[in-house]
């Protein structure tokens, strides 16, 4: 198989994956505009600008290795760098919870007792649990992010370079 041939191959695929992020990313953003957050917004955000450059990539004229590269390691180090965000909480006579991760909480562990204390004793003792499909989540929406601003960095020093 020639460069060529694979060039080919990978254009429609890549418009596909960009058009459902796109539209994925739009309604992400349309159906939480009052009830949503910060972590909505960002999440809507990104993958719809990644999607918008994945469908219009081939009028962008830039290296995609370089590209693919911050992706890489703005997936990795954003999934990384979320774990810094923690949540727990008391509910219902009593079960205890405590997660990381930031967008999505991809890591928890929790227990259920007849006291607070007992509840959160017993969830201490536990290990941690990572959730498979919020951590691949994070890592593409994270790798978006760089993508994303790899591109809007590529496309300043090409203009400024024009000057």
């Amino acid at each position: 198989m020639t460069v060529t041939e694979k060039v080919d191959m990978v254009g429609p695929a890549r418009a596909a994956i960009g058009l459902i992020s796109l539209v994925l990313g739009g309604f992400w953003l349309v159906m939480s505009p009052n009830g949503g957050d910060l972590t909505d917004a960002f999440m809507g955000a990104v993958v719809a600008a990644g999607g918008l450059v994945l469908l219009l990539w081939h009028r962008l004229g830039l290296s995609g290795r370089l590209v693919s590269v911050a992706a890489g390691a703005a997936g990795v180090t954003g999934t990384l760098a979320g774990l810094t965000v923690y949540a727990s909480g008391i509910c219902c006579m009593f079960s205890f919870g405590e997660s990381r991760g930031w967008p999505l909480t991809w890591l928890g562990r929790g227990a259920v007792a007849d006291t607070s204390d007992e509840a959160i004793r017993l969830a201490r003792l536990e290990s941690w649990g990572v959730y498979p499909t919020d951590l691949l989540i994070d890592l593409v929406v994270w790798a978006y992010a760089g993508m994303v601003l790899a591109v809007l960095i590529g496309l300043v020093v090409r203009a400024i370079r024009s000057r």
